[in-house]
């Protein structure tokens, strides 16, 4: 063990065997930036970890993988969020590492939480994708490569939207890629900005060509079937009656700029592992 510190990545999940290979890109990353660290992945999604588990693919819960780490004598450990937005899913996240924490009062001593006595000298949270302004932009940044050259060609990127109060965080995104690009703009599986905002937008502009590309960590079912699928209500095919449509399924994941962003939070949250 390195200091008996260990890092733990947190994500929504997927059962999909080639879109999980776009987080062995990151984790690759996390190894690189962290040598000799111990690494490991909990998916917060039950009914994902439960499909998985009948494979024979166990992955833990946040609250059970930080279990075992402490079980195994870590002491420190950086968890980081692989989400999004800062909705509830990171949230459900923060009460998990901030009841497992151990608090030092004013004059020393340890306070432990409802949960128990886990033994943990540190627990730090990374922070998801989009939480700062300065994230925002560069997202923005990151994305640029896959923007198309030609005015009559629109790249649409589509989220997995959020019931959250903050679905906003696409708002605003969408809003600054407008600001960046003449030709780009995000819309939500489920949520705002809909499928129909993203029609509005288009119909603004003389475009020919739309290019169909998932604000998603990665290609999952939602990018497959509800982006890129075959049935009639599919973004594809309800693009496809005004557009020439293409659809690119390349995860967030999958972008170097983009991996860059999580791994700089998790070294804003790993650098704290050496505080009280």
């Amino acid at each position: 063990m390195a200091e008996n510190k260990a890092i733990l990545l947190v994500t929504f999940g997927t059962n999909v065997t080639r879109a999980a290979a776009s987080f062995n890109n990151l984790e690759n990353k996390v190894r690189e930036a962290f040598p000799g660290v111990e690494v490991r992945w909990s998916y917060t999604a039950k009914t994902i970890r439960s499909a998985l588990a009948k494979q024979g693919k166990a992955v833990d819960s946040p609250i059970t993988a930080l279990a075992k780490l402490q079980d195994e004598g870590y002491t420190r450990v950086a968890v980081q969020s692989v989400h999004i937005l800062p909705g509830q899913e990171f949230y459900d996240l923060v009460n998990v590492v901030d009841n497992m924490a151990r608090f030092h009062g004013s004059a020393g001593k340890h306070f432990q939480t409802r949960i128990g006595k886990f033994g943990f000298h540190k627990l730090t949270l990374g922070t998801p994708l989009l939480y700062k302004p300065a994230d925002y932009r560069a997202v923005v940044e990151a994305l640029k490569s896959y923007v198309p050259a030609d005015e009559d060609h629109a790249l649409v990127l589509v989220g997995h939207g959020s019931g959250h109060h903050t679905f906003s965080s696409y708002g605003c995104l969408n809003d600054m890629l407008r600001q960046s690009f003449e030709n780009v703009f995000l819309g939500t599986v489920e949520g705002y900005p809909s499928l129909d905002e993203v029609k509005s937008d288009l119909a603004r502009k003389n475009f020919h060509r739309v290019t169909l590309m998932p604000f998603m960590n990665i290609a999952g079912d939602h990018a497959i079937n509800d982006l890129a699928g075959d049935e009639p209500d599919s973004w594809k095919n309800e693009l496809a009656h005004r557009y020439t449509v293409f659809t690119d399924l390349t995860g967030l994941l999958d972008n170097e700029k983009i991996i860059e962003i999580y791994i700089k939070h998790l070294q804003e949250a790993f650098a704290k592992l050496d505080t009280d």
